[in-house]
């Protein structure tokens, strides 16, 4: 056999140990009237009482300016869409004036009513742009163009 065997069957001499001292437990000797020191002090429960209250407070305040913040942007929110009801109304309205008035048939006959009429003839003025004449205050004045568009044609 080539590999060494997992026991023997012949005795092996062991080391010999030291030998131990004895001990003796005497039960009932001492009496057990002195608690085991705390750790906890009056002094670390207000400490810890201090914490608790001002982490809590911290949450509190945090908490009510998270709800004013929306109750804020709630309130915005609603006011721009009322802002936006009423510009889609305004455009409506604006539309229904708009298609109204520019009716051919109602300016006909509201033109009618003031007593207008159409022309006899049709007649256009050609203006070359430097006749385009300005009042004193540098508005355009058109009395002024047109007396120099019939003075530039003569």
């Amino acid at each position: 056999m080539s590999a060494q065997p997992a026991y023997s069957l012949y005795p092996e001499r062991a080391v010999e140990r030291a030998p131990r001292t004895r001990i003796s437990v005497v039960p009932g000797q001492r009496t057990r009237s002195a608690a085991p020191a705390s750790t906890v002090t009056p002094g670390l429960v207000l400490k810890a009482a201090i914490i608790v209250m001002a982490v809590l407070a911290l949450v509190g305040i945090a908490s009510l300016t998270l709800s004013a913040a929306t109750v804020t942007t709630s309130m915005q929110s609603q006011a721009l869409s009322s802002q936006i009801d009423d510009a889609r109304a305004q455009g409506s309205s604006l539309e229904v004036t708009q298609s109204l008035l520019s009716n051919s048939t109602r300016v006909r006959m509201q033109a009618e009513k003031l007593g207008m009429a159409a022309p006899a003839e049709v007649g256009t003025i050609n203006m070359p742009e430097d006749v385009v004449s300005t009042n004193d205050d540098g508005s355009l004045s058109l009395s002024r163009s047109v007396e120099t568009a019939t003075n530039a044609g003569e």
